[in-house]
């Protein structure tokens, strides 16, 4: 039962030293990308003219009554061969410009042209870089074989910039002591 206990436990240290060194290695990593989506006018306008456009359909209302009244001739005829311009704007924001010039005269469409200039979607992906920052705590195993001892044991080492500064705590099986270390370093070249 002990035994059983004891190896649930290490499971679990085994399973928390895991989340935390892959959340800190996850926090070490940042990427710095971004999508930009503008709407930009179409850079040239496109024109189109008709010329004397046939109609599709011709209809007579159903409730037309014929009535007969005295008239002016003249006037009739002199408002039948005038030109009216019509200038149509059917712009909008999310269309773009949308301009159509029409002419009207003797009862029907003469000419008419359009200005279009449509809004298009931009899409612009900036991808930056991705860093990765050295992690400022760093635990491990460490091991030490020299003339006079050999150990084995725990580090841990602080980074800040080009300083480090790291404590190793470990044991002599040899000469059955404890051993203890400290070191400072600073980086000349990175």
């Amino acid at each position: 039962m002990k035994l059983i206990r004891k190896i649930i436990c290490i499971v679990l240290l085994a399973g928390l030293f895991f989340g935390w060194g892959y959340r800190r290695g996850a926090a070490s990593v940042e990427m710095r990308d971004s999508t930009v989506t503008r709407w930009v006018p179409w850079p040239v306008p496109v024109y189109d003219t008709i010329r004397e456009p046939y109609p599709v359909a011709v209809r007579e209302p159903a409730d037309t009554v014929w009535k007969y009244m005295s008239v002016d001739t003249a006037a009739i005829i002199a408002d039948y061969l005038l030109e009216r311009d019509y200038r149509l704007d059917f712009s909008a924001d999310s269309t773009g410009t949308f301009l159509v010039d029409a002419t009207v005269g003797e009862n029907r469409l003469l000419r008419a042209s359009a200005v279009v200039k449509p809004v298009v979607r931009e899409i612009t992906v900036t991808k930056l870089h991705t860093e990765v920052r050295p992690p400022r705590w760093e635990t491990g195993l460490a091991l030490g074989f020299d003339t006079y001892n050999q150990w084995a044991g725990l580090y841990g080492r602080y980074t800040r910039g080009r300083w480090t500064g790291e404590v190793i705590v470990g044991y002599d099986p040899i000469r059955e002591k404890q051993y203890v270390g400290t070191k400072i370093g600073w980086a000349v070249f990175r």
